[in-house]
């Protein structure tokens, strides 16, 4: 299983780091690319991350998933139309779209989540058109969209992702790995 997470500077650190950390420990290769091919991304805490890649050199079919971090860059990215296209190429692959925070709604702007339930930072439900907002939730599930509401639920935002692309053993172990 392998994934690509896209930063932008003013990606929210913590989600961003968080995630794939978790995600490497349950035994995801996570790779990292730079939307506007610079070598450091700069998140919104001030942490200097070196990418991977350039998004300029990443191809859908090298993946099995592709997960967008909430922060200041969403409002970027979602008018960026390297990241639709390249969105575009994984819903049409049927891959893993997973986003947290203000990131749901680059799916959200596209459409390709009307109908589909989600959970998105509070005040970015105007940004997602038709998807239905499940506000009791830390973390939805629906289809191959994974979302989450913000930082505070990145453990159960991984846990639905883990669950997801393996199944619930799987969330169990890295529970026990990391004494959650």
């Amino acid at each position: 299983m392998k994934f690509l997470s896209i930063i932008a500077d003013g990606f929210e650190d913590m989600e961003a780091l968080g995630t794939i950390a978790l995600l490497r420990r349950a035994g995801i290769k996570v790779e990292i690319a730079s939307v506007f091919n610079k070598k450091t991304v700069v998140g919104s805490q001030g942490v200097q991350v070196i990418v991977d890649k350039p998004m300029k050199r990443v191809k859908a079919s090298d993946y099995d998933g592709l997960f967008i971090p909430g922060g200041a860059h969403s409002f970027v990215l979602r008018e960026t139309e390297t990241v639709k296209k390249l969105v575009l190429e994984f819903y049409e692959q049927k891959k893993w779209l997973m986003a947290i925070c203000a990131a749901p709604t680059v799916f959200g702007i596209m459409g390709i989540m009307d109908s589909r339930k989600y959970i998105s930072f509070p005040g970015t439900e105007r940004e997602m058109k038709k998807a239905i907002r499940v506000n009791e939730a830390s973390a939805v599930r629906d289809g191959i969209f994974i979302t989450g509401r913000s930082v505070g639920v990145i453990y159960d935002f991984v846990f639905e992702i883990i669950k997801a692309v393996f199944n619930q053993k799987a969330v169990e172990e890295l529970k026990k790995n990391i004494v959650y």
